[in-house]
C-alpha cells in the first residue's frame, strides 16, 4: 500500500490546484489517479482493513474535489470526475451486499 500512497501523493497538487483555482480537472492526472484506485480496489477486495494512511489521503482528495464542484452541470468535467470518484470509493471502502 505504501507504493500506492507514494504514487497518489506525488500527483495531489497536480490534481487539486486546477480544481481549486480554475474549477477544472486535469483529465490525464485524474485518469492516472483513477487507475491507482482500481489497483487499490483489486488489492483490498475482501480484506477486513485498509491502511488509514491511504484512506486519509484518498478521502482528503475526494473532499477537496467535491467541495470545488459549484454546479449541478452534468456536462462539467469536474462534476463527472467527482461522481466517478464516488463510485470507485464506494467499491473500495465498502463490500456492499448489493453489488452483485
Amino acid at each position: 500500500m505504501d507504493k500506492y500512497f507514494e504514487q497518489i501523493n506525488s500527483i495531489v497538487q497536480e490534481l487539486l490546484i486546477p480544481a481549486r483555482t480554475q474549477k477544472v480537472i486535469d483529465k490525464e492526472i485524474f485518469d492516472r489517479f483513477y487507475s491507482i484506485l482500481i489497483e487499490i480496489e483489486k488489492e483490498v477486495y475482501g480484506k477486513k482493513d485498509i491502511p488509514r494512511k491511504i484512506v486519509g489521503l484518498v478521502f482528503f482528495i475526494y473532499c477537496s474535489l467535491s467541495n470545488e464542484v459549484v454546479t449541478n452541470d452534468y456536462n462539467d468535467e469536474l462534476f463527472k470526475a467527482v461522481g466517478k470518484l464516488e463510485d470507485i470509493l464506494d467499491r473500495i471502502f465498502w463490500d456492499s451486499p448489493f453489488k452483485e
